[in-house]
């Protein structure tokens, strides 16, 4: 993640790219999920949504016809 610093006064400029942090984010899930940040409101904190690996994963168990069942 880099902070460019930005001028409009006269004509749109840009200032050098500082180094903020280094992150690896998430593959995206859909075709909106574009993101893998958010910046605070204030602008002085970022949510990074990133993947970290479980120790463990636990099953899937899927259940069919579970209505049926309680009858």
């Amino acid at each position: 993640m880099t902070a460019v610093s930005v001028s409009t006064e006269g004509t749109f400029s840009t200032g050098q790219p500082v180094p903020l942090f280094q992150f690896h984010g998430r593959a995206p899930i859909s075709s909106t999920d574009t993101f893998s940040y958010d910046v605070a409101s204030d602008g002085t904190r970022f949510l990074v949504n990133r993947y970290l690996k479980p120790d463990h994963v636990d099953p899937l168990t899927i259940v069919l016809h579970a209505a049926d069942a309680q009858k």
